[in-house]
């Protein structure tokens, strides 16, 4: 019985010498780069997302850092984890305020914004994204505007014009609903209000000839006949150029 004790204790002795002489295998700064980027290619988000974030872990200043936190803005977009990503690029933009990549993080910013309230359930109904609440998209519309007005030759302000151009729609749209609840409430006035702000600061948007409309329907409504003909007569010229377009 001792002889089978003591064989026992030899057994975990050796043991705990072999594992105490294993040292942990800590990879190199660039093999943890190289890894993460390769799932990042390869579609593999989450698994790049982790690499990122364990290189950094290791190698908080070093060789590939500022790129793996580029890069990991990118990883936390593709996955959809948008207030993530928003929070890594706000980081970045902190930790680099002179990067050579600054209109990428501006645009990438605008993009995680301009997705994070478009939730996949609620586009599946029949619900009109203007008739949300826009203050995330208004935040959204800022960061393109900023990336337009500070990088004028950025490679990604075509796509940023564009996204401009849809936010003043959506914007617009949405000053028109609460411009017809006004409507069919009889707040002639309030409505009145809504469409001419329509009409000053979103005049290219497609809502000016609704807007117009309303304005004709609700100063004849309090008899200002008049201005009910001014809005009228810019009707007529705006509705052949919209059929035109």
């Amino acid at each position: 019985m001792k002889k089978m004790s003591r064989l026992f204790l030899t057994a975990a002795v050796l043991l705990l010498a072999a594992c105490a002489s294993q040292k942990p295998t800590v990879k190199t700064e660039a093999s943890y780069y190289s890894e993460a980027h390769d799932a990042l290619k390869a579609g593999n988000y989450s698994v790049a997302t982790a690499g990122y974030e364990a290189l950094e872990s290791q190698y908080p200043v070093g060789n590939y850092t500022e790129q793996a936190q580029l890069e990991l803005v990118y990883g936390r977009y593709m996955q959809g984890d948008y207030a993530s990503a928003i929070a890594a690029i706000d980081r970045y933009m902190r930790l680099h305020p002179e990067s050579a990549n600054l209109d990428y993080v501006f645009y990438m910013r605008g993009l995680s914004n301009f997705a994070i309230d478009q939730d996949a359930i609620l586009k599946r109904l029949p619900i009109n994204m203007a008739h949300r609440d826009m203050g995330q998209a208004k935040v959204a519309f800022d960061d393109f505007r900023q990336l337009i007005t500070r990088f004028p030759n950025s490679q990604y302000n075509a796509d940023a014009h564009q996204r401009l151009i849809y936010l003043r729609n959506q914007f617009a749209e949405a000053e028109l609903h609460v411009a017809r609840y006004y409507e069919m409430r009889g707040a002639f006035v309030a409505a009145i209000n809504r469409a001419r702000w329509i009409v000053e600061n979103y005049p290219e948007s497609q809502a000016v000839p609704k807007a117009l409309s309303i304005l004709v329907n609700n100063y004849n409504a309090l008899n200002m006949k008049d201005l009910a003909a001014q809005a009228q007569d810019l009707l007529k010229t705006i509705e052949p150029s919209k059929k035109a377009g």
